[in-house]
């Protein structure tokens, strides 16, 4: 990750930013599955064929891989291929930090704007028995086992529960742990906004409020509610409390540098909540400069600085 994210990896309601990290975690995998497919296809030309029984021909004298494999990596490359043309906005057949900054930034504004407009659907959708404008845990928990073809809800024996897949398992454990950090004022119900929290904590304005809360509160020294140059780019060590500490991984020139060109936008040297707001969003752009730096570092093999698709398929 880049180095602005480090700073972030700090503060304690790392959990909003996560969801969106997974996205851009799904792009790389796509890379590295498609890197995978190349090498195989290299590995080819040196290793010996020999006709499987099913009359396709393997590799190296082995059978070859099934019929699910080869269509799971042909979906990849599919994928692959018209992300790589919508990004390539000029259509010039390469792609550039910055055209594929942007796609990134655009997908990410999607899956924000999506849950947003999908929320009260949902929200309304579960909330039936009793229709009282909560969520509930159970209520939840049956919707979210229907979901999976699973009769039950939040109540259930614990023989049936035992007798669950363990992927299921620890997902409704993980579900629990996100309810319980989302359940501001019932930790039985959720309203509309605390549900958004649960489930897209991303997308959620007043989970972007309460990290910039946790930055004021760990490095605003002065407690005047704004964050100055030296308090942002002071590297020291910070107590978080039960005998925590941590340094901060950044030397003072660099979060100076952040802090000028990124933070203070008025440039009055200090940042006040609606900077920090902006900082944390993930819809800022600088989020998707970071991985698309990431992706290019992995792809651009020639380091010319444009990616052309046979280097990433």
């Amino acid at each position: 990750m880049a180095k602005p994210a480090k700073f972030l990896r700090n503060v304690p309601r790392w959990s909003t930013l996560f969801p969106v990290l997974l996205y851009v975690l799904f792009i790389l995998c796509i890379l590295v599955l498609a890197f995978s497919s190349r090498g195989q296809s290299e590995e080819k030309h040196r290793k010996p064929v020999q006709q499987g029984a099913d009359g396709v021909v393997g590799e190296g004298g082995n059978p070859p891989a099934p019929l699910v494999f080869r269509k799971l990596e042909e979906n990849v490359v599919r994928e692959l291929s018209e992300a790589f043309t919508k990004a390539d906005t000029n259509g010039d057949k390469h792609l550039t930090v910055q055209e594929l900054a942007k796609y990134i930034n655009l997908k990410i504004r999607e899956h924000i704007d999506e849950a947003i407009r999908t929320n009260p659907t949902m929200f309304v959708e579960i909330d039936h028995k009793p229709r009282d404008g909560l969520v509930s845990w159970d209520e939840y928990q049956s919707y979210w086992l229907r979901t999976k073809g699973i009769q039950g809800d939040s109540h259930m024996k614990k023989n049936v529960f035992d007798k669950l897949d363990r992927k299921i398992k620890e997902s409704i454990a993980r579900d629990k742990a996100l309810w319980m950090e989302a359940a501001r004022t019932d930790p039985l119900s959720l309203t509309l906004d605390e549900f958004l929290c649960f489930r897209h904590p991303e997308s959620s304005t007043v989970n972007l409020l309460n990290l910039v809360d946790d930055i004021l509160r760990q490095f605003d020294l002065d407690g005047d509610d704004h964050l100055t140059l030296e308090e942002f780019s002071d590297v020291q060590t910070t107590d978080l409390g039960e005998g925590k500490k941590f340094i901060l991984s950044q030397n003072v020139r660099e979060r100076k540098e952040e802090f000028t060109k990124v933070i203070d936008k008025n440039r009055d040297g200090k940042a006040d909540r609606g900077e920090l707001l902006s900082y944390v969003d993930p819809r800022h752009p600088r989020y998707a400069i970071q991985e698309a730096s990431t992706l290019f570092s992995l792809a651009d093999s020639n380091t010319d600085k444009k990616l052309v698709m046979h280097e990433i398929t």
